[in-house]
C-alpha cells in the first residue's frame, strides 16, 4: 500500500507538471536534468521524500564528500538519506539490456545483444567507497549505513546478487519496499542530538556540492581515467588480465580495489 501511495504521487505529480500547475523540480535545479543518470537520481530522491517513511528523516542528492590523500579528493554520492536508524547510500544505475555480475568481480558487464557487451566497475564496490568515505567524514561506524544499488526497470539483472550484508541490489521499482524492510529491522541507531549534529554535518556538505564543485570533481575524474594515476589512493595503475581480458589496475590492490578499461 505504501508503495502504491508514492508512486501515486508522482505520477499525480507528473499530471500537475504537464498542466503547468506545479512547478518543474528539473528547471529549478538544473544539475538533476542533465541525462538519464540524474533522472534516476531525481527519482529515487522523490521516491523516499514522498513515501511517508515511519521515524525521523531527511534525503539529499549530488552530495561531494571530500576524501583524504586522494588523487580525485572527492567523492560524489547519487542520493542520501538520514534516517534515525542509520545513514542510507543510494547509487542509481540506469542501464538498459542483461546485467551481469558478482559481489567481488571488478567489472561488471552489460549486454545489449549477442554482440554488443559493456564492461562497467562492479557498483556495490563502487558504492562501498562511498560508504567509507562519508563514514570518515561523518565520524559514524560503517555498521550503520546500508548501501543500495538501484537499477533501472529498463534492464534486467541476471546473475547479479540481490543483497549482501549491508548492501541491496534491486530496480528502482523494488526499492521502497526494501527500504521499508530495512528500516523495520533496524534498531533507532542516532538520537534527537546525534541525528540534529548528522544533519548540520551533511546540511554543510550539500550546500557545498554546487554545480561549479561538481563540474570541477567530473574534470577531475576524466582527468585520473585519461592518466595512469589511482584516482581513490594516489596508486599507479598497472596493467593486469582478468576473467574478461585485460584491464588496468590499483597497485595498491587488493587495500585498493579501483579497477577501469584498459
Amino acid at each position: 500500500m505504501a508503495n502504491r501511495e508514492w508512486r501515486t504521487s508522482y505520477l499525480n505529480h507528473l499530471v500537475k507538471l504537464a498542466k503547468g500547475e506545479e512547478p518543474n523540480a528539473f528547471a529549478m535545479a538544473p544539475h538533476n536534468a542533465k541525462g538519464k543518470g540524474h533522472m534516476g537520481e531525481y527519482l529515487i530522491e522523490y521516491a523516499l521524500t514522498h513515501a511517508r517513511l515511519p521515524g525521523r528523516s531527511r534525503t539529499w542528492s549530488n552530495v561531494l564528500v571530500p576524501k583524504d590523500g586522494a588523487v580525485v579528493d572527492e567523492s560524489e554520492l547519487d542520493v542520501l538519506m538520514l534516517h534515525e536508524r542509520g545513514v542510507f547510500v543510494f547509487e542509481s544505475k540506469n542501464y538498459s539490456g542483461w546485467i551481469f555480475g558478482s559481489e567481488r568481480q571488478r567489472m561488471w558487464t552489460q549486454t545489449l545483444n549477442r554482440t554488443t557487451k559493456t564492461r562497467f566497475y562492479n557498483p556495490i564496490l563502487q558504492n562501498a567507497a562511498h560508504v567509507h568515505v562519508l563514514s570518515e567524514r561523518l565520524v559514524v561506524p560503517e555498521e550503520s549505513f546500508v548501501s543500495y544499488i538501484v537499477f533501472s526497470d529498463r534492464c534486467e539483472l541476471k546473475k547479479v546478487p540481490a543483497k549482501g550484508e549491508r548492501y541491496r541490489v534491486c530496480h528502482r521499482d523494488d526499492l521502497m519496499r526494501l527500504v521499508r524492510a530495512d528500516l523495520d529491522a533496524m534498531p533507532v541507531a542516532f538520537n534527537g542530538l546525534q541525528y540534529a549534529t548528522l544533519e548540520e554535518r551533511i546540511e554543510t556538505l550539500a550546500k557545498a556540492s554546487t554545480d561549479e564543485a561538481r563540474e570541477f570533481h567530473a574534470q577531475d575524474v576524466r582527468m585520473a581515467q585519461k592518466g595512469n594515476v589511482c584516482p581513490r589512493c594516489g596508486g599507479k595503475l598497472i596493467e593486469r588480465n582478468g576473467k574478461y581480458g585485460a584491464f588496468m589496475g590499483c597497485s595498491n590492490y587488493p587495500r585498493c580495489r579501483f579497477t577501469r578499461g584498459r
